[in-house]
């Protein structure tokens, strides 16, 4: 009686545990369908029409889809991509992509290995990440890559196309595969790298020279961290004095050097939309920290500083700001007028540092003030406490806000148009303006062409996203 009884629970246990699954993991497809669309007379009629009028929607769209005439992107294809920039200077972007793309394939294969020993050391398991993962996590990228190749009417961008494929491929192994002592610094050499791209396709600037400067200085200060020098005042001019040093030369050196280029204002396209929102982005995170854990500060002036610009920004439409930086903002900056993707980048920084501002504001509120007062008691300094304990629980918990912003950064660079530079939307009312296309009604293939783009980046970004929440333990812990 017992064992039977015992069974009978057991038997139940199972019941309540299968109905509480959710049924894609306990049904196959078929009882599924059964038990969820045709379960009784009404939901069979509800799936049945539900399902007619989505078979139908779906024969108009590939109708649609495989009728339309694609002229107008094949003959304005350069145009997305680049925009005006000069087609006899196209080996530039070519050239600067895969500077960018080596960058980015050495930078996240030495990550990856950094990761890998670091696991190691805890004990814990590791791999190599496999390809399939990556092309799973880019797929949306990679496959609208293809996608906008497809309609190019030489061989030249397919051959490109595969040979910045297989740069990512042969860079990132090598970025695996290379000493411990390199990988530590891989951050610094893709960031020299990132301003040689920069510099092969704009030609040597000022700008260009002070970036790679800073570059060359925070590199030389983290050196000379790693050796043993004396504290005190000694110490720090050795330190500052060497970072200076580099960083002073390599500009000097970099503006001596003349080189031809193209100024930003040839840039258009989908590649001033990334480049915008990268920079965007970059620029817009750090400052945004400063400014939230300023309105936190107990310093009167940095607080009434910070709360003035992030409610400001924040009061006024990105498109007002825009037209500020176009009509306004050249009187209050020294020297002539800037081109106008530098007056747009300025505003889109402050634009995105005050929203951000706030999302790490939240986080930081959100972190016990226990902790806080804890690490104090420990002797940790009050900047050691806001780096080490305060800013990563702040920043973890504001992981989906934070990519939420940067999705509607990258959208909103959309409005470049209206001080008239040729982003990646504008460039499909020109091409419809154009004497062969004007009036024969191709706007929508044009602009769904265009919302293909946003989606993939902006889907892979949301992606990406929830995979660093997923490890992060995100609403879990």
């Amino acid at each position: 009686m017992a064992d039977t009884a015992s069974s009978t629970e057991a038997e139940h246990a199972l019941a309540v545990a299968e109905a509480d699954a959710p049924p894609s993991q306990k049904l196959p497809p078929g009882r599924w369908a059964r038990e969820n669309l045709f379960k009784t007379p009404k939901d069979a009629l509800v799936s049945v029409v539900a399902g007619l009028i989505g078979i139908y929607l779906l024969y108009l769209g590939i109708d649609w889809v495989l009728g339309a005439e694609y002229a107008i992107v094949r003959v304005n294809l350069a145009s997305f991509m680049v925009g005006q920039f000069p087609r006899d200077e196209l080996w530039r972007p070519w050239v600067s992509g895969f500077v960018l793309v080596g960058a980015a394939g050495f930078v996240s294969g030495a990550m990856a290995h950094n990761t890998f020993d670091s696991q190691l050391e805890k004990g814990l398991p590791g791999h190599k990440p496999p390809w399939a993962e990556l092309v799973r996590r880019f797929g949306a990228i990679i496959a609208v890559l293809i996608f906008f190749v497809s309609f190019a009417r030489t061989a030249l961008p397919y051959i490109g196309l595969a040979a910045v494929f297989a740069t990512f491929v042969v860079t990132r192994e090598l970025g695996w595969r290379i000493g411990a002592a390199i990988r530590e610094r891989a951050l610094y050499i893709g960031a020299v790298l990132s301003v040689v791209s920069m510099l092969v396709l704009a030609g040597t600037s000022r700008l260009g020279g002070f970036v790679l400067g800073l570059v060359a200085a925070a590199w030389a200060l983290s050196e000379v961290a790693r050796h043993d020098i004396p504290s005190g005042p000694r110490g720090a001019l050795m330190r500052w004095g060497t970072a200076l040093g580099v960083g002073v030369g390599v500009f000097v050196i970099e503006v001596l050097i003349p080189h031809d280029g193209f100024g930003w204002e040839a840039w258009g396209g989908l590649h001033v939309t990334l480049f915008t929102s990268v920079v965007g982005i970059s620029l817009g995170m750090p400052v945004g920290i400063l400014m939230a854990l300023g309105r936190k500060s107990d310093l009167p002036v940095l607080k009434t500083f910070s709360v003035i610009f992030i409610e400001f920004i924040r009061g006024v439409p990105l498109i007002a700001l825009l037209l500020f930086s176009n009509l306004m903002l050249p009187l209050f900056l020294p020297g002539g007028r800037p081109a106008d993707l530098t007056l747009a980048i300025i505003v889109i920084t402050g634009f995105s540092a005050a929203y951000i501002a706030e999302i790490v504001r939240g986080g930081l509120q959100a972190v016990p003030k226990g902790q806080t007062e804890a690490a104090q008691a420990s002797g940790m300094s009050a900047s050691a406490v806001q780096r080490l304990i305060v800013l990563p629980q702040a920043l973890r918990a504001v992981i989906p806000a934070m990519v939420g912003q940067f999705i509607a950064l990258f959208k909103d660079t959309s409005l470049l148009s209206i001080i008239g530079i040729l982003e990646f939307l504008r460039v499909s009312d020109t091409s419809n303006a154009q004497p062969d296309f004007v009036g024969k009604g191709l706007a929508p293939i044009t602009y769904l062409f265009v919302a293909i783009g946003y989606w993939a980046f902006a889907y892979t970004m949301s992606k990406e996203s929830r995979r660093l929440e997923t490890k992060l333990g995100v609403g879990v812990r």
